[in-house]
């Protein structure tokens, strides 16, 4: 499975409950970070939002 998420990276299976914060509602993937907007008149995701997850610290 690794692999695979090398080659065609994350295919975002695994989402976050609908988050809205400060006027802003989006959806997480629980695997990589990203997220997606979402709206609430169509109950239907959007694009991929502009803001990019922050980088996890490595463990030594």
């Amino acid at each position: 499975m690794r692999i695979f998420d090398f080659l065609f990276g994350c295919r975002h299976a695994e989402l976050s409950r609908v988050f809205t914060i400060d006027g802003h509602t989006y959806r997480v993937c629980c695997t990589c970070g990203a997220r997606f907007n979402y709206s609430l008149t169509s109950m239907r995701m959007g694009g991929r939002s502009i803001e990019m997850p922050r980088a996890l610290p490595r463990s030594a």
